[in-house]
């Protein structure tokens, strides 16, 4: 076959499947055939924080584990997607949501990746234990039951992963949702510095907003620090709960993905490393046009953006970071 057909027959089968991979919680059979409150939920594992900070590569080592399942498939399907929050937001409550379905609505922010966190939006999307409801916990706690149902290979040790960032900022709320089984939380971060210049630059949120680079660096700015505040003044509450630096994960991936496992509690395998010759599941959201999130793994993930930044830019970024990227030993030169 002409190679130019055949990258666009594989193209289209795997745009087709994506789309029913992230569909199949609604028409599976075994949604509708099994007992979901006979489905064990055992310790399900939320990998936080904003964007482009890393979740995605370490949410795949974790899902090409034998016994996770995402809202989207097992192990033998983890490079899809793998948020709740967009997934499955349909049938969860609006206090979950937020991104893609049920959106609160406000004049200047149509779209919320990278601004659910900014000062202005933070009031409606921030929740916390003392919002749930017995109703909330039933609708979160059949959705997860849903996703394990459906994709589990042995529903006795199966164990949930996602990755939905708006729960950074609701970290007590999930919490309080799924206390009885025990929740695990990962707090992962990015050097800020390169993050909120990324995001201003490159997030299409702000680029389609009639915004100065100045401004867009200050809601990017505000964004992260506000996101990570949360989560650890939730944390105080949370029983298991541990914080990673993605740039350790790419400078140590296995002994890092070793630590992890042991936190979570999961057999640690070296199938679960980016190796290569690693090859994306069709209908995954990387497979038809490559992926830079996997194999090799980029050391250098932040220089392009620590190598642009002016004292100006590192100014706006300070004003909201500082007191964090400190606490995490980041700096506009790096880790």
């Amino acid at each position: 076959m002409n190679p130019d057909l055949q990258r666009l027959w594989r193209g289209s089968l795997n745009l087709f499947l994506l789309f029913v991979r992230l569909h199949l919680w609604r028409i599976h059979p075994r949604r509708f055939l099994t007992d979901l409150k006979a489905i064990p939920i055992r310790k399900p594992i939320f990998l936080l924080g904003v964007q482009g900070g890393g979740l995605t590569l370490i949410a795949r080592m974790l899902r090409r584990h034998p016994d996770v399942v995402s809202v989207t498939g097992n192990a033998s399907y983890w490079a899809g997607p793998d948020e709740m929050q967009n997934v499955m937001g349909p049938i969860l409550p609006p206090a979950l949501t937020g991104l893609h379905h049920k959106i609160p609505p406000h004049p200047q922010y149509p779209e919320r990746d990278w601004l659910y966190a900014i000062d202005e939006l933070l009031p409606i999307y921030r929740k916390t234990s003392a919002d749930a409801t017995e109703e909330m916990a039933r609708q979160f706690q059949r959705a997860l039951r849903i996703a394990l149902a459906i994709h589990a290979r042995d529903a006795s040790r199966a164990r949930f992963v996602d990755k939905s960032q708006t729960f950074t900022v609701r970290l007590s709320l999930i919490n309080a949702l799924l206390r009885e089984y025990e929740p695990h939380f990962v707090l992962i971060t990015r050097n800020p510095y390169a993050m909120c210049l990324r995001a201003a630059t490159r997030v299409h949120t702000f680029q389609r907003l009639p915004l100065t680079l100045e401004e867009r660096l200050e809601l990017a700015a505000q964004h992260w620090a506000n996101s990570f505040r949360c989560a650890l003044q939730d944390a105080e509450e949370v029983q298991y709960f541990t914080i990673m630096r993605f740039e350790d994960v790419l400078q140590e991936p296995e002994q890092q993905i070793r630590e992890l496992c042991a936190f979570v509690h999961l057999e640690f395998s070296s199938e679960m490393l980016p190796a290569p010759g690693d090859r994306f599941p069709l209908g995954s959201t990387g497979s038809s046009r490559g992926d830079h999130k996997w194999y090799p793994l980029r050391l250098d993930v932040n220089r392009p953006y620590l190598d642009a930044l002016t004292p100006r830019i590192v100014d706006i970024i300070n004003s909201r970071v500082e007191e964090l990227a400190r606490r995490w030993r980041y700096t506009p030169e790096g880790p």
